[in-house]
């Protein structure tokens, strides 16, 4: 009799418990995967966004006021500061930070634009 129940209980870990463990070790296996990339990119692009928030601020500083301040800042003088700023973002930049931009944004050029203009905005607003 004992030995009957044995091969039961050996079939029923076997048949459930093994492949239910295997199941759950995989599952466990993807969210912790899922976890790094999502912390990953969240860093990546925290990163990637002060920089762009600090290189506007510099050029701000540095270049626009002084000339705003003499009545000079016009369209040539905008596009000289955004090519400013852009310079110093590339410059900054990491190259896992920029690989990660052109895989989910495409062009690192038009983000890093993108992200100069936003900035300007967040700082006219501040």
């Amino acid at each position: 009799m004992n030995q009957i129940l044995l091969n039961i209980l050996a079939a029923v870990v076997t048949a459930i418990v093994l492949p239910l463990i295997s199941y759950i070790g995989v599952r466990f296996s993807t969210y912790l995967n899922n976890k790094i990339k999502d912390e990953t990119a969240k860093r990546l692009l925290n990163e990637a966004t002060q920089i762009v928030l600090n290189a506007t601020r510099v050029v701000f500083q540095t270049y626009v006021e002084a000339l705003k301040a003499e009545g000079k800042f016009d369209k040539d003088a905008q596009l000289i500061a955004l090519n400013k700023a852009k310079s110093i973002v590339l410059a900054e930049l990491k190259e896992d930070t920029r690989s990660f931009i052109e895989k989910n944004y495409g062009d690192l050029t038009s983000w890093i634009t993108n992200q100069i203009e936003a900035s300007i905005n967040i700082l006219k607003n501040a």
